[in-house]
């Protein structure tokens, strides 16, 4: 996880950690996921819980601040590739909550990621490729 740091932001020191742009051109504006950070598993419905950020404030994969909130709804990221080496991100959708983990005292924020309701290939509930959307 990268590093946060102080950020000038509508007026206020806040803290940002940057997230990665996207080497691929991708269905929407998107915040970047490290799948590797899988920290929990909701309680109620089974739903993966990830590390997000440090910071309150994040970019999107097109470089646009976006001020992180208790309940908002974020789009995600990561590179992936498909079987024969071409870029296919991998794409979810979620909600961003306040760290409750006491184990990763230097995140502020995690995301619960939502089932994606989408016919896609890959048969997964949570987490799809770009090329599900094609």
């Amino acid at each position: 996880m990268a590093q946060a740091y102080p950020y000038p932001y509508r007026g206020e020191l806040r803290m940002k950690q940057d997230k990665c742009r996207a080497s691929a051109p991708l269905d929407k504006a998107r915040i970047w996921l490290d799948f590797n950070e899988l920290c929990a598993v909701d309680e109620k419905d089974g739903a993966p819980v990830y590390l997000f950020s440090q910071g309150d404030i994040v970019n999107d994969s097109q470089g646009a601040d976006v001020e992180l909130r208790e309940g908002m709804e974020a789009s995600v990221f990561d590179g992936d590739f498909d079987g024969d080496g071409r870029p296919d991100a991998l794409l979810a959708d979620g909600i961003v909550i306040r760290n409750f983990l006491e184990g990763y005292p230097q995140v502020k924020w995690l995301i619960k990621l939502a089932k994606h309701g989408e016919d896609c290939g890959s048969g997964a509930e949570y987490v799809y490729w770009m090329s599900d959307l094609r």
